[in-house]
């Protein structure tokens, strides 16, 4: 009896007027329930929410007693059902918004829903002792959470990067928390956020109902795909990046990370110069490189440093002649901070000859700061970078090198530190000038030549082709992972 034309039907169900034919109350039911069976037919599998009209409209209201109706018949005629067929009953006006379209309605009533299961923020975790790597769920909106009409709800979580890979960092959210083996969870949604190795992030969801979660903060934080590859929303609301599904059985995680030995780096650093921005440059590059390695390390644990300055020979010709300084007082390893602040305060000086510094009296002084035992079963990396110009002096005079005052002799500190395990590498100015002609500076020129090799056995950069940044790259602590590189955001730091 409803006319095919959808204009027509609404007419006809508002109530109509003129000569259209009028619906019987029998034929309507008849109608309603024919619906009712073809669309949602009673099953134990899945249930029905009732949305009534406004009141008024004498048509739908009667629809509405009809579904009731046949729901209650179902109910009583299955007393062994788990579940109702018809869970609940929302009148526009008093649950949701009385305007509005059906489709909005729905989607109101949706939101105020109770979450059915955690939803789950899937993260790595590796084990600090073993360096093991397994799943970690965290839990961001817990079950039995239900959001007020027109409330969105927010929770923060910081997360931490890995150790290695370019690519951004997975981010899937579960309904439900997942087994050991990733199974178990429903995926509801996949973000991306790009942390950096060794850096952390502090992300913001927002939970807009069940199953709808979105990644609002940071900026940079790229909202991916639902489960079914539709394309997230950003905080503006534009589409976000499309990502794939994440697969969690089949995730592939690393299966160890392996703690690199942690690197302890005490500098010897020659403070007198032919003028003061010769030794200001090497000032300059020690503050750089401490620096750029406190970067690759925030926390801390995998890096250590200390310094040593030091300057020409301290020659007093009589008990009452002022004493000069030969060095600055050392720095033990420690904070890189600690290292930063002894380096401001360090002042260069012009050089009284250009044949030798007191290296060899820096490299006694670092001596008990290189060999100094580590606590526990740690695994340190101990390296001495030796920042100067001049070869070190010799015990006694030799040609026209000049001798050290307190006779040390630089070729036994070299020993003591490498019989230590400690290894000694070198960053020198390149000689320049026209090579001497006479048979001292010669002599002095093979000197410095065999002295520069043998300090440089442990690995040497070169002025003006190392930077700063180069050379800490090539110090920084490396980490062993054993599989795949990790796509997922780990839960804590690695350290």
């Amino acid at each position: 009896m409803l006319d095919s034309c959808a204009d027509i039907r609404r007419f006809q169900l508002a109530g109509g007027i003129g000569t259209l034919p009028p619906v019987s109350r029998r034929d309507f039911d008849a109608a309603v329930l024919h619906w009712l069976k073809a669309s949602f037919p009673p099953t134990d599998e899945c249930s029905g929410v009732l949305l009534t009209p406004r009141s008024g409209w004498i048509l739908l209201e009667r629809a509405a007693t009809t579904v009731r109706t046949a729901y209650s018949h179902y109910s009583h005629a299955h007393p062994h059902t788990h579940s109702l067929p018809l869970l609940a009953e929302l009148r526009r006006g008093r649950s949701i918004a009385a305007d509005g379209t059906t489709a909005d309605a729905v989607r109101e009533v949706l939101r105020t829903a109770p979450l059915l299961a955690d939803h789950t923020l899937l993260l790595a975790r590796a084990d600090r002792l073993t360096g093991a790597v397994r799943l970690h769920s965290h839990v961001l909106f817990p079950a039995g959470a239900r959001l007020r009409r027109g409330e969105t709800a927010t929770t923060n979580v910081t997360v931490f990067g890995g150790v290695g890979g370019t690519e951004p960092l997975l981010l899937p959210v579960l309904a439900g928390t997942p087994a050991a083996d990733g199974t178990g969870a429903a995926p509801l949604t996949v973000h991306q956020v790009t942390v950096g190795a060794g850096e952390q992030a502090r992300l913001t969801f927002a939970l807009h109902g069940p199953g709808e979660v979105e990644l609002v903060a940071p900026g940079d934080g790229s909202p991916g795909a639902t489960a079914d590859g539709s394309p997230g929303a950003t905080a503006d609301g534009s589409p976000g990046e499309r990502v794939a599904a994440v697969d969690v059985p089949a995730l592939r995680l690393p299966r160890r990370i392996v703690r690199p030995p942690r690197l302890e780096l005490l500098l010897t650093v020659e403070l007198s110069g032919g003028d003061e921005a010769e030794a200001e440059e090497r000032l300059a590059f020690a503050r750089d490189l401490v620096s750029a390695l406190a970067r690759h390390d925030d926390s801390g644990a995998l890096l250590r440093t200390g310094a040593v300055g030091h300057y020409d020979h301290a020659i007093r010709e009589s008990v009452y002649t002022s004493r000069r300084t030969l060095l600055q007082a050392p720095v033990p390893a420690g904070p890189a901070s600690a290292t930063l602040a002894a380096l401001a305060g360090w002042r260069p000086a012009r050089r009284k000859q250009d044949m030798a510094s007191s290296l060899e009296d820096a490299l006694k002084a670092v001596v008990p700061l290189a060999t100094v035992a580590s606590g526990g079963a740690e695994h340190v990396r101990r390296v001495v970078l030796i920042v100067a110009r001049r070869p070190p002096g010799l015990p006694r005079q030799h040609g026209i090198v000049p001798a050290c005052p307190l006779g040390v002799d630089w070729q036994v500190e070299l020993g003591r530190l490498r019989s230590a395990g400690v290894q000694v590498m070198t960053r020198a100015d390149p000689v320049t000038g026209p090579p001497p002609s006479d048979h001292p500076g010669v002599a002095a020129r093979r000197y410095a030549d065999a002295a520069w090799a043998a300090l440089s056995g442990g690995g040497a950069f070169r002025p003006g082709a190392d930077p700063a940044a180069a050379v800490a790259k090539a110090l920084t602590p490396i980490w062993q992972v054993e599989g795949p590189d990790c796509r997922l955001a780990f839960a804590s730091p690695l350290l």
